[in-house]
């Protein structure tokens, strides 16, 4: 299935506040292939997500589609259960007074938090069990508004997870996380990449970038201006242009980091 494509863009337009963002975008992503979407604030990447999970349309052009599991008319319901996301608009729509276990078993009604508690099965709780254990997840009880940027970054990645997909989609998945969180965080990401899930996600931080990502897309101004394997893309002189400004890259054990030359 590695060479099989879950995700097909063709001459994308996408405009917002008279602005152009993306001008006959193209990009295709397959199943088996972890990739990151990296580039600077501004860039796009978060546009490109919301395209991705229908909370943005693009503008209709002749000849153009996005084709998701080979269609361009998916059934949004059908996919709930092949694809999950994470994004900075899930964190907004969960009410503060809701708590931990809700919030997770939400994700098997497609809910942001609010469930038909008639509608949980005992599989369904014996299944939120196995993901507290799996993410060590110990503050069942908490309410939303109580928890950590890093507890409710892992409980939301929790819940995305509750369906067993097998396409993971994250935006921004580490921002505003200490050392510790994130690098816990890029942990549990590197283990599910060992399993049967594909994992796509934005970031516009380098150490962000997990060992086991096959492919890295730098996107600058609405333009994809490098697309493959890591160590073809990931170059001085890429990520100096990508950021406007010169850096030295260096890499330890599969993890990136830039420093400043000179």
């Amino acid at each position: 299935m590695i060479n099989k494509k879950w995700l097909e863009l063709k001459n994308i337009h996408i405009s917002y506040n008279q602005t152009n963002i993306f001008n006959n975008l193209n990009l295709s992503l397959k199943f088996g292939q972890h990739t990151v979407l990296m580039g600077p604030n501004g860039s796009g990447k978060s546009t490109l997500i919301k395209t991705i999970t229908r909370l943005k349309y693009p503008l209709y052009k002749e000849n153009s589609y996005i084709k998701i599991y080979n269609s361009e008319r998916p059934n949004v319901w059908e996919l709930r259960s092949k694809i999950s996301f994470v994004c900075k608009e899930l964190e907004l729509r969960i009410k503060d007074n809701i708590q931990v276990d809700e919030i997770i078993l939400s994700g098997f009604q497609g809910a942001f938090g609010l469930i038909n508690k008639d509608l949980i099965r005992p599989e369904h709780n014996d299944m939120l069990t196995q993901i507290k254990n799996r993410f060590n997840i110990h503050y069942s009880t908490k309410y939303f508004s109580e928890l950590s940027d890093g507890e409710k970054r892992t409980v939301l990645l929790a819940r995305s997870l509750i369906n067993n997909p097998e396409i993971l989609i994250l935006d921004e998945p580490t921002s505003m996380l200490d050392i510790k969180c994130k690098y816990n965080l890029l942990n549990i990401l590197r283990k599910l990449s060992q399993k049967e899930v594909t994992i796509f996600y934005t970031t516009n931080n380098i150490e962000s970038i997990i060992p086991e990502t096959c492919r890295i897309i730098l996107l600058k101004h609405g333009q994809i201006i490098a697309d493959g394997k890591p160590s073809e893309v990931m170059t001085n002189s890429n990520i100096s242009y990508l950021y406007d400004y010169s850096l030295n890259l260096l890499n330890n054990n599969g993890y990136w980091t830039a420093l400043p030359k000179g």
